[in-house]
């Protein structure tokens, strides 16, 4: 989401016209690369609940001198992995790799496994037990503020600690746990980050996963693609010449009913230090389209922007004004937006940005940039151009 600085105050609320514009439509300029402009449409059924009907249109001016920016997709930075396993594992004694000392051991018991006491756990490495600096239970956890599961314990392992494959025991362990290995100090980062932080169902995305830090060895990892509703599939990773890796994949094109984001998580090796990350990003069905023009009343800088919906739902446009600046320059003067609810047909969003927006000096040529079409009622963004019409 950009960022944007106001100068005023919104104006009072517009109407939209939901009919045809009265003036020619003109096209809008051709999609770019990093332009999401939907391929197909889906018909879903209205979602349940009580959703706003009315139509309501605003805008507020921006200052011209402060340039707007997009916020790149969430970097996923991680020094931590996880381990699921048997008691009987633990009580012979589980490996953890380690790269940095004063690591965070987490031990939790699924459903079923014996909840076991901090002074139960015992941490070795080269042959010698490492003190343990604090331990924390799952009271003292919730206390904190964490979530945590009955019978979980934290060990923060002091004196001795360091590099090494450390082995933690546990000579009462029963049933099924989950470790997690957190180390604050370590030199060896995991990195992954998707090639965009919103996507629509069926298209192609990409997520890159790079390792780095002091002593950092060779990375191979492999990843999982998990939906809102828990499904989930393995995901290809590849390397690349630069030494990174790439996980590419398709998203599927049906409809998961359940709200939240999708994930991708990563699982590698960095030498022989285990890394875990998983990168999140939104994912929309195409429910509508821009229908790929606009017409617009240039003596009040008024753009209607033809809608055409497969679904019943709540749509909003958004668009920034960009005006031509005493210097020649194009800067940024207004935002608009605007939403109504659509039955599944064709409909019209109208952006209104005020005259008196326009700083004195600044005039035409006006660009269309931003502009945004959004599915309120399903929280997704269907379509996204970051140069929409030149006038």
């Amino acid at each position: 989401m950009r960022s944007i600085f106001l100068r005023a105050a919104a104006t009072a609320a517009l109407p939209i016209l939901l009919a045809a514009p009265a003036f020619a439509a003109q096209p809008l300029l051709p999609a770019g690369g990093h332009d999401q402009v939907p391929t197909r449409l889906a018909t879903l059924p209205a979602p349940q609940g009580a959703f706003e009907r009315k139509p309501v249109s605003f805008a507020w001016a921006l200052d011209p001198t402060l340039a707007l920016t997009n916020t790149p997709p969430f970097l996923a930075e991680s020094r931590e992995y996880w381990l699921t396993v048997q008691g009987r594992e633990l009580q012979q004694g589980v490996t953890l790799p380690m790269s940095a000392p004063n690591a965070l051991v987490r031990v939790s018991p699924a459903a079923g496994a014996t909840a076991l006491r901090a002074d139960e756990l015992s941490v070795s490495l080269q042959g010698r037990r490492l003190g343990i600096a604090h331990s924390a239970d799952a009271e003292a956890l919730r206390r904190a503020g964490m979530d945590a599961s009955a019978g979980t314990q934290v060990l923060r392992l002091g004196s001795g600690s360091g590099a090494g494959k450390a082995i933690l025991q546990a000579p009462r362990a029963q049933g099924r746990y989950v470790i997690h290995v957190f180390e604050p100090g370590s030199p060896v980062v995991l990195h992954a980050r998707a090639d965009r932080s919103q996507a629509l169902a069926g298209e192609p995305m990409q997520v890159t996963v790079a390792a780095s830090g002091r002593g950092a060895g060779a990375l191979r990892a492999s990843a999982l693609l998990v939906g809102p509703d828990g499904s989930s599939r393995p995901v290809t990773v590849r390397s690349t010449p630069d030494g990174r890796q790439v996980a590419a994949f398709q998203l599927p094109t049906r409809a998961v009913s359940t709200p939240g984001l999708w994930e991708l998580q990563v699982f590698a090796n960095v030498g022989e230090i285990p890394r875990d990350a998983r990168t999140a990003f939104a994912v929309a069905q195409p429910t509508a389209r821009l229908a790929g023009s606009y017409a617009l009343d240039a003596s009040r800088l008024r753009v209607s922007l033809p809608v055409q919906a497969a679904s019943p739902g709540r749509y909003e446009a958004r668009g920034t004004l960009y005006a031509t600046a005493p210097d020649g320059s194009l800067r940024p003067v207004s935002e608009a937006h605007a939403a109504a609810w659509m039955e599944a047909g064709s409909g019209t969003l109208v952006l209104q940005f005020p005259r008196e927006h326009l700083p004195a000096g600044y005039g035409a040529p006006f660009e269309l940039r931003q502009l945004e079409l959004n599915d309120q009622t399903r929280l997704g963004k269907l379509e996204l151009r970051e140069r929409a019409a030149r006038f």
